[in-house]
């Protein structure tokens, strides 16, 4: 008789399994938050709305300044919804200095003024990256632009890459 496969059923018979799960949880909720939570980041994950998954590449400033006002008056942001992140298709290009360009046509106030507009009402603001040369939208990614990209977004007030 040829061997039967190893499975998780063999090495560990399937009655142990129970008694497993509740002592891993039981170290798991017996454990002291690491030192680094202590400042309450992390506590749950980022909670907000992301364009993509709706609007695609139609996403624009008067959408997202919509949603960000929907997300407070619906009461949203006070149940920890507080994240207004735009994905793919902001970006238009790179100018002569090899900053990113926002979308001047569904942008026409700038990154700067929406993140400003969005931390006005109390929330935070999020764009998507790549970490190529291209984003999946054949718009400008970060390869190669990673220091003069994640300065240009702490200067407009980008508090989440995707």
């Amino acid at each position: 008789m040829g061997r039967l496969p190893v499975t998780h059923d063999t090495l560990i018979p399937r009655r142990v399994w129970p008694l497993l799960c509740w002592a891993v949880l039981a170290v798991l909720l017996s454990s002291r938050p690491a030192a680094c939570l202590e400042n309450r980041l992390g506590l749950q994950p980022p909670m907000g709305w992301n364009s993509w998954n709706h609007f695609g590449c139609g996403v624009s400033e008067a959408l997202v300044k919509e949603t960000a006002q929907a997300l407070v008056l619906s009461g949203l942001s006070t149940a920890g919804y507080t994240y207004v992140n735009i994905d793919d298709c902001w970006q238009r290009s790179r100018d002569a200095q090899g900053n990113i360009v926002a979308d001047p046509d569904a942008f026409p106030s700038g990154m700067k003024a929406l993140a400003d507009y969005i931390h006005g009402l109390g929330l935070k603001f999020g764009l998507y990256s790549d970490a190529g040369y291209s984003t999946c939208a054949g718009r400008p990614g970060s390869l190669g632009f990673e220091a003069r990209d994640a300065a240009q977004y702490a200067e407009w007030g980008v508090d989440y890459l995707k």
